[in-house]
């Protein structure tokens, strides 16, 4: 752009002063068969249309607010059954190997001290599985495109 305010053209504005007269060719105004003009819009309709884009806004906004959090409550739900499934299986594992492999290790001539660590560590390991799935579940509960939406900079449309 070369930084000059244009001059509008002529034919936006029907009339010298802006009024509409019969048979000028303003946008939007249909004539009635008796040649006058519907009258323009007035200020009041214009902020209720404003109001009611305003209200699809924020109910669009609300309804995906709602979304993340239904997303967000069942990922917790998903956490708290995986935590649950892990404390089950760490102590029935520890509680079934410690005893089985135990015995079956000492039967074997290994030393009682290695059995229990060696059992100990394979049930760590487990639970340090189940743990991570529930860390990797917790990144969803962020609500990244709400923030997206609330961090969101109008853009403004390109000058020719």
């Amino acid at each position: 752009m070369d930084g000059s305010l244009k001059r509008p053209d002529s034919t936006a504005f029907p009339g010298h002063d802006g009024v509409a007269r019969t048979g000028d060719a303003s946008p939007g105004g249909k004539a009635s068969p008796e040649g006058t003009r519907a009258p323009p819009h007035s200020v009041l309709d214009e902020l209720s249309d404003t109001f009611a884009s305003a209200r699809g806004v924020i109910s669009d906004f609300l309804e995906l607010l709602s979304l993340e959090t239904r997303r967000a409550g069942l990922m917790l739900v998903w956490m708290v059954a995986c935590g649950a499934v892990a404390a089950i299986l760490v102590v029935t594992a520890w509680l079934g190997f410690m005893a089985g492999l135990a015995l079956w290790a000492v039967s074997l001539g290994i030393p009682w001290v290695t059995a229990v660590a060696v059992i100990s560590l394979a049930n760590l390991l487990g639970a340090a599985i189940m743990a991570l799935a529930c860390i990797r579940m917790s990144r969803d509960l962020l609500f990244p495109a709400t923030r997206r939406q609330l961090e969101a900079k109008p853009t403004r449309p390109e000058s020719p």
